[in-house]
């Protein structure tokens, strides 16, 4: 089974925004979602904060793993998101290795 999502990929995306602030977020489309960001018409946070940049999207198989990984990453701290933005840890904190 497809856990729902008819086979299309989900990815978790981070987003550095003005101020230093970064916000992750799950989408079908990253890049569409970052433009919505951009334009305002993604989430309030990305309106009182608005978006410099997309630090990096990640695909997963289904939208349930894509809402662990976020949820994991919106746990662990700033300097560990910056490395999982870098391409330096997974989702959970560890390097992957």
């Amino acid at each position: 089974m497809d856990g729902g999502n008819g086979g299309t990929t989900w990815w978790v995306y981070m987003i550095s925004c003005r101020g230093g602030k970064i916000y992750t977020g799950t989408a079908i489309d990253p890049e569409a979602r970052y433009e919505a960001h951009r334009s305002g018409k993604g989430g309030a946070f990305t309106r009182a904060n608005p978006p410099v940049a997309l630090l990096r999207c990640v695909p997963f198989a289904s939208r349930s793993e894509a809402c662990r990984a976020e949820a994991a990453l919106k746990k662990i701290p700033r300097e560990k998101k910056l490395s999982w933005a870098g391409g330096i840890e997974d989702a959970d904190g560890s390097t992957g290795q």
